[in-house]
């Protein structure tokens, strides 16, 4: 394997070759491989090497193990991983008009985002920075989107902690903050990927009432519909607020202000 300009090659674990072209670009964490035409994230991969369901897959991939079969991806040095040099309060104008762009308003982000300044292959970048209750962030802007390890779900205590809301990420919840108005009361858990489903069960079989508000995607409502066979105080928003927009964030984007 070898990391250049972001990106890890590697030889595929799909077909025997010597010369790798199993392409995974660091900063957005996708995949493609060369040989085959084929791509995507990393529920994909998972569900293309183990022939599993999304849920087994989620499963799989949120039990701390991120080998594939015999496969092992690990980038042979640090130059590729992010490096954070400084968390500060939110200011840079550049990310100021990406929140507005994205019709956040400014007193929510700046309530629960700070902005990173950050080294990759001896470059600095700045994003967006959301925390993770391991110390992590979530880093976003205009231009891309990732993380800084280690990854892990968000957790906000709220007024009444007998309820429980759950979001995909923490742009659909800076949007409901948005559309209402005001901070939800309840406790809410940001997932930040969704592969962190299935860490959260025992917040779920130990709350009075789950609100769901995932992604309007494939991934987003396997999950739902299966959370909601399993557990019948679950509560799915999806359909009810955003029935026709792929998230909460697309939603609010689109949404004709009356």
């Amino acid at each position: 394997m070898k990391v250049k300009y972001g990106s890890a090659w590697f030889q595929s674990p799909t077909r025997s070759e010597k010369t790798p072209s199993f392409k995974v670009d660091l900063n957005k964490n996708l995949w493609y491989d060369f040989g085959t035409g084929e791509g995507g994230n990393l529920i994909d991969l998972v569900l293309k090497l183990s022939n599993c369901t999304v849920p087994e897959a989620l499963a799989h991939i949120g039990s701390n193990s991120y080998s594939v079969g015999d496969h092992r991806f690990e980038p042979l040095d640090d130059s590729g991983r992010i490096k954070i040099d400084r968390i500060q309060p939110l200011a840079n104008p550049a990310l100021i008009q990406y929140l507005r762009s994205r019709k956040i308003l400014m007193p929510f982000a700046r309530r629960f985002l700070k902005e990173a300044y950050y080294t990759v292959h001896g470059k600095q970048y700045f994003a967006l920075a959301f925390a993770n209750d391991k110390g992590g962030y979530e880093l976003r802007s205009a231009y891309f989107k990732t993380g800084s390890s280690p990854k892990y779900y968000t957790t906000l205590r709220g007024k009444d902690n007998s309820k429980l809301n759950v979001f995909e990420g923490f742009m659909d919840y800076l949007s409901c903050c948005t559309f209402y108005r005001q901070v939800p009361s309840f406790r809410t858990i940001i997932l930040n990927s969704l592969s962190f489903l299935p860490k959260i069960e025992a917040e779920l079989v130990g709350t009075y009432e789950v609100n769901l508000l995932l992604d309007n995607d494939q991934a987003g409502r396997t999950a739902t519909q299966n959370l909601m066979a399993t557990y019948k105080h679950i509560q799915d928003w999806a359909p009810r607020l955003y029935p026709d927009h792929k998230d909460f964030n697309e939603f609010l984007m689109n949404r004709r202000i009356q």
